[in-house]
Order: structure tokens, then sequence, then C-alpha cells
């Protein structure tokens, strides 16, 4: 058979008291049972494995504690992974993970190990993160993306003995409504990544709009009373035209000047105050040529950056096709050599034939998730750089004009002050440079209005954006969200109608499952309804749970959009006071479902009373757990030293 992405399975199992191994089991692909008598351990099992793939919130037994580390070998879209989490009462211990066998993991040094936290941080992606991206699965992002983690996934996917009235749902101390309803659309593929992060898009646009149409009300609230509301508009030409009345009066101050050393009765400009100015002069052009400098060599890396994102999305995707390529082309014989066309033979020891080199399979799998990762990790740092960058820009190019004004007004008085002028003229001097003083004035709050006008210019073009950007998501939210209703009536349905088919093959003991006419159910309640009753007998409510679950593990192999992994682990298949007679029945009805299923799975379930036909079969993992020789084998002898004596 062939998997449908997403996929998982779990292959192996190891638990560890320090340098002892206390458990081990393989599992296999299809349907695993566990069995063993009542409080022998059986639910401690399941405990640990759900706890080393990413559960929260477990029950732990005594035993349990006792233990040190768990280590499990998994298959994310049949690629192998190996998992290490350390057992504690704490919450939210993070994860280690080995991109490769657990024959490969056994072997290998501590910094092939790459761990990560329960939660993301800026700097630092989540376990939760980095296991759906190798399995392909969309990560939201945005204001719900904390919750689409393993844990919330797994009270999906993991029906424990304790959440028997908890018919879709593991127990969560800390369960929302809009908790269980993403995860629930989530695995079922209504969850659209691109709706939700439109959605969240949406409300922030829409939010920014808000604030730039404030503000630029606000600005021409504020010319409209000063009476400039008018002038703003063309503050460009009113520059241009004092800047061409102030070189007129400089120019008749100059002439007015050589007049004055051209009939002999002249004075030199003072040095000291011509010496400082030129200083000043001088740093103010150092001033402006820096920030020049500074805008073109940020330019110049926000161009690098951007180029280097795009290189980094571009290599992403190649990966993602190089995956596929390997996949398509991995089954390829030659019988010749296509450079000499010689004969060539197969090798028995699965090396290749052309180079003879080994190549054992999947060889490359492992490679291709770890650089996937070390691209996300460069893509989220490259970003987060061209954002600072971005922002720095901004801040030069304000100070632009007033570092040009100022180098400007610098080079006029230089100017004049270092020009010689006569005595005889001082009354035609002073009125000169009152006029100069006059107009320099008013250039300056022309500056300063020019700046306001470029705020105002600015805030219009982002309000333009803005609006466009929000009608162009307006248009695709309501696309995408008619195709999750659909989508949503789909999944139902489907489960609805494996539900009828499975109720009917449970033993006529439940009235309502004898002839089911109406089925419901709803993840945001948690709650599924036979003939519009959801309180059943403690035996049928065990039924109806694990039937629920398994119809949502035919339907993900029915439909494959849907993101369930194709993965179920079900305890307490024995539980409320259940007859052996209809566990017997309840697990052959799990199984039987099963043997119809097209592609990959993996089912895992806990009995104490197993079916005598699954007995001593391919379906059975581990030993036989008893109160004599239970699940875990710890040695006490540790519990004191914490180590092994």
């Amino acid at each position: 058979m062939t998997f449908l992405s997403p996929s998982f399975s779990v292959s192996k199992l190891k638990v560890f008291q320090h340098g002892h191994e206390a458990f081990s089991c393989d599992f296999h692909k299809g349907v695993n049972v566990i069995r063993g008598r009542n409080s022998s351990g059986k639910t401690t099992i399941m405990d640990l494995l759900a706890f080393s793939i990413g559960a929260e919130n477990i029950r732990w037994k005594p035993q349990a504690l006792i233990c040190t580390l768990t280590l499990t070998e998994v298959l994310l879209n049949d690629k192998p992974a190996c998992f290490r989490r350390e057992i504690s009462k704490e919450s939210m211990r993070p994860l280690s993970i080995f991109w490769g066998t657990m024959d490969e993991a056994i072997k290998s040094s501590p910094s092939q190990w790459e761990t990560y936290p329960f939660k993301r941080s800026e700097k630092s992606l989540s376990f939760s993160q980095v296991i759906l991206n190798a399995m392909d699965m969309p990560l939201a992002q945005g204001e719900g993306a904390s919750i689409l983690t393993m844990h919330q996934i797994l009270r999906v996917l993991y029906a424990d003995q304790p959440s028997v009235h908890s018919p879709i749902f593991r127990n969560d101390t800390f369960d929302k409504a809009l908790t269980r309803e993403t995860v629930g659309d989530y695995l079922c593929g209504i969850f659209d990544d691109t709706l939700y992060s439109s959605l969240i898009e949406l409300k922030q646009v829409d939010s920014t709009l808000s604030t730039k149409i404030t503000e630029l009300k606000s600005i021409f609230a504020v010319l409209g009373r000063s009476g400039q509301s008018q002038n703003i508009h063309f503050i460009d030409q009113k520059i241009k035209s004092l800047e061409a009345q102030k070189n007129e009066l400089y120019a008749g101050l100059n002439e007015l000047k050589e007049r004055a050393v051209s009939e002999g009765n002249n004075k030199s400009a003072d040095r000291e105050k011509t010496n400082n100015l030129r200083k000043r002069l001088n740093k103010a052009k150092e001033e402006e040529v820096k920030n020049t400098d500074q805008i073109a060599s940020l330019e110049m890396e926000i161009a690098d950056s951007e180029m280097f994102i795009n290189e980094l999305e571009a290599r992403y995707q190649a990966l993602n096709e190089s995956g596929v390529a390997r996949e398509y082309f991995s089954n390829v014989q030659f019988q010749f050599c296509p450079s000499c066309l010689s004969e060539l033979h197969s090798t028995s020891d699965g090396s290749c034939t052309l180079c003879k080199s080994h190549a054992p399979e999947g060889s490359e799998a492992p490679q291709l998730l770890r650089m996937k990762n070390e691209i996300s990790v460069q893509l989220k740092e490259s970003k987060f750089l061209l954002d600072y960058n971005n922002q720095e820009l901004s801040k030069l190019k304000v100070q632009t004009p007033i570092l040009k004004k100022n180098v400007q007004a610098l080079v006029r008085e230089y100017e004049a002050v270092s020009t010689v002028w006569e005595n005889a003229f001082e009354i035609e001097f002073e009125n000169l440079t009152k006029a100069i003083g006059r107009i320099e004035e008013e250039i300056n709050q022309a500056y300063e209005s020019q700046k306001l006008s470029d705020v105002i210019a600015e805030l219009q073009n982002d309000r333009h954006n803005l609006q466009a950007r929000k009608d162009i998501l307006e248009s695709l939210i309501e696309s995408l969200q008619s195709k999750e209703e659909t989508r949503k009536a789909d999944i139902s349905q489907t489960v609805e109608n494996i539900m009828f088919r499975l109720l009917r093959l449970d033993l006529p003991l439940q009235t309502e499952f004898i002839d089911p006419r109406q089925i419901n159910f709803s993840f945001v309640d948690n709650e599924v309804y036979v003939n519009g009753s959801k309180n059943f007998s403690e035996s049928s409510a065990v039924v109806l749970r694990h039937i629920f679950h398994l119809a949502l593990l035919t339907a993900s192999l029915e439909k494959s959009y849907m993101r369930l992994p194709r993965f179920l682990m079900l305890d307490g298949i024995d539980d409320g006071g259940m007859e052996k007679e209809r566990s017997h029945n309840l697990q052959k009805i799990i199984v039987q479902e099963a043997e119809s299923y097209q592609f990959d799975f993996q089912l895992i379930y806990a009995t104490s009373e197993i079916n005598p036909d699954y007995d001593d079969t391919d379906l059975v993992v581990g030993r036989y757990f008893n109160p004599d020789d239970r699940s875990l084998n710890v040695s006490y002898a540790a519990i004191d030293t914490g180590k092994l004596i």
C-alpha cells in the first residue's frame, strides 16, 4: 500500500530508567494490539507512547515516573525520524529529534540531535512546528498558531482511558471551544491556511487602514483651521519661488560688496567668523554625505537580503521537488551503461548498479528533512533582518531634507560673509540682509511644511494600497469560505454515513445503535449524538467513542484532503463494564474495517479481553502483560540513588 500525505506511524518505542531499558516494543503499519490483564500497565505504555510524540496532561502512573526517558522511532510521510523526550511531572517538556532510524540514533553523537522547545519563539521553532513541517502540514500563523500543537492534535488521535465521557477529545484542563473547533477543522481538512492567514491579515489591514484614515482626517482638520489646507499641495512650487528670490537677494548683496571693493574703501570679512562658518559647512556636508552613504548601503543590504530570501525559498521548493523526483526515479533499474552501452549486472548487496556505491533505502530522506528545517530557520532570521533594515532606511530618509536645508543655508551664509563690502553701503547691506533673513525664515517654514506634505503623501499612498489589499482579501475570503462550507458538509456527511454502517454492527443492546436514523457530531461541543441523544450507558458510550474515531480514520483514507495523519490510538476498549462478547465484537468491527483500507495507516489499541481470533496473530505487538510481569521492567535499586547500581 502507499501512503497519503500527511502520514504518521510509530515503528519502535523504548523506555529507559537512566541507563536501564525498562520497555521495548516494535510496531508495524496497520492494526497493532497491546494486550494484558487489568492493572498490568497497558495504559501506562499507551500514555508513554503518546507523551513521546508530543502529548501533554498525562496522568502519570507511579511506575512511569520511575522511568526517565522515552526513545521513539517514527515515520513522517514514510521518512524515518527518532524522538527523545525526558519523562517529568513538569509540563511542556522539550523534544529532541534525530533525522534517521533508531539504530542510527543510538550510534549517533549528541551534536547530531536537534532539541526544540514545546513553545515557539522569535528565534526558535517548536517541536510541533518541526514535526508538522516534516509531514508537509501547514502551520497556522498569527493569533491562533499556539493551539495547533502535537498535543492538541493528539487529543483527537489518542482516545485514552480517563476520557470515557469525552467522545471526541482527550480531557484537557484548559479546554476552549475555539481550540476544539480549530483542531477539528484542521484535521478534517476544513481549515484552510490561506483562509486563516487572510482573515488575520484582513484584520490587521483593516486596523491599519482605519489608523491611516484617522491620521489624515486629523492633519487636514488642523490645516483647515490654520488656513493652510490648500497651500500644502503646492509647497514644492513655493520653495522654488522662495529660493529664486533668495538667490536674487544674494546676487544683489554680492554686487554691493564688489562695488565697495572697486572703489577702494573696503573692509575685509572677519577671518575667524569665516573659518567657523567653513567648519560648520564642512561638518554639515559630512553629515549629508554620511546620510546618503548610509541610505545607499542599506538599500544594497536590503536588495541582497531580498535576493537571499528568494534564493532560500527557491531552495526550499527545490528540496520538495527533489524529494518527489527521488521517489519517482528510486525504482528505475539500468540494464545497460548509458555511456558505453555495456550490460550492467545487478548487485545483491543493495549497492548502485552504475557506480557500485552503497545506497540504502531512504538514505537521503533524513537529509532532506534536516535541510528543509535549516532553510526554514534561515528564512525566519533573514526576514527579521530585512524588516529591521527597512525601518532604519525609513528613519534615514526622513533626515535627508533637513540635512540638505542646513547645507544650503550654511553655503549662503558663508558666501555672504566671505565677500567684502564697503561701509558706505551699510544701510543698503542691512536692508538686503533683513530681506534675506525673512526669505530664509519662509524657506525654513516651507521645508517644515514639505515634511508634512511628504507625510500626507505617504499616508495617502498607504491608504490607497491598504484599501486595494482589503478589497482583494475580502474577495479571496468570500471564495475560500464558500469552499470551506462545502468541504465541512462533505466531511460531516462522510463520517456520519460511516458511523451509520459501523453502529449497526454492534451487538443489539443499545436501541439507538440498532436503528440509527440521525447522527450528528460537533467538535465545538465535544459531543456525538445518535437519534438526538448523547447520554448512553457506560459500555455504549465506550462503543460510540471508538466507532466515531474509527469513522474519522476511515474518512481520512477516503478523503485525501483531510489532515488526520492516518494514525489512531484507542485505549479503554473494555471500559464501562463492557461484556466480553461486546468487546470482542468491537475489536472485530475495528479489524474488519481496517482490512478494507487501500492506503497505509496505523491503529494501536489496548485490551484486556483480546478477541480469540486475533490472539497469537501478527496483529499482536509486545508480550502479554500481567500483574506479576508488568509492562515496565523497572529497577527499584535505582530509585534512591538516582542511578543504576
